[in-house]
């Protein structure tokens, strides 16, 4: 079992701890044992877990809610009074809320975790991946761009991620997507960028702002527009990060 097939059956274990002794967690509890980073992982999701279980414990539906649903499919035969369907129509659109909610937070997990892992992978490369200057002239282009105090980052960029790559641009593989790197340097700090074709991140991305997560004493900020996923990372923290947008 590797650390995504570990991860995949670990994402159902439930944060009380009532699966422990459930034979079907047992290859990937013992993977998390032994590997620190999937450990992390592992810890970093059963606190989410227990964040969404406390969000839902705040949830306090109609006391009589099933009554009312059970009420209304009871009556699904019978002409009703409008008032008693309006009843009927209140309590299904509690239920409706309840579960809106539901999607809600899982949807915000899996964005904050696809987030997290592209953050993650992004802070690892930076400090251990075969980096190399840049050569073609897109490449000293866009250098140039993004050492300019004009661009305010994060923000969309017009990127061709294809000329940039003919001209020697650095690539690198995140969950099976291509993605550029390009290092550049502002105000005396070298900041690392990667840019890739839009789908690494979920399209409830969209529309949102960046999100800035520290990670082994750097900073990333995560963000999307309608063409690409980005990732920029400062290895001198977040507040190098943060000047990048004034």
């Amino acid at each position: 079992m590797n650390n995504d097939e570990a991860k995949f059956v670990l994402r159902a274990y439930r944060p009380s701890g009532r699966d422990s002794q459930d034979t079907a967690f047992a290859e990937a509890l013992q993977q998390a044992r032994q590997d620190p980073a999937l450990a992390t992982w592992f810890q970093r999701e059963q606190n989410h877990d227990r964040l969404i279980a406390g969000k839902l414990r705040e949830i306090n539906p109609p006391a009589d809610l099933r009554e009312k649903i059970l009420t209304g499919a009871r009556m699904s035969r019978v002409r009703r009074p409008m008032r008693g369907r309006w009843t009927t129509l209140i309590g299904l659109a509690a239920s409706i809320a309840v579960v809106v909610t539901l999607g809600d937070l899982w949807q915000g997990r899996r964005l904050a975790a696809a987030q997290q892992d592209l953050a993650r992978f992004t802070v690892n490369d930076t400090a251990h991946g075969d980096h190399h200057a840049d050569q073609g002239p897109r490449v000293r282009d866009m250098l140039a761009l993004l050492a300019s105090r004009e661009v305010a980052l994060p923000g969309s960029l017009d990127v061709d991620i294809g000329a940039l790559k003919r001209d020697g641009c650095r690539t690198v593989m995140f969950n099976g997507r291509e993605a550029i790197e390009v290092c550049f340097n502002r105000d005396g700090t070298w900041y690392h960028l990667y840019v890739m074709e839009r789908g690494a991140l979920p399209s409830r991305v969209l529309g949102r702002r960046p999100a800035l997560l520290a990670e082994n004493h750097a900073a990333v900020a995560v963000w999307s527009d309608d063409r690409y996923d980005y990732a920029l990372v400062s290895p001198k923290g977040m507040a190098a990060l943060e000047r990048l947008a004034t």
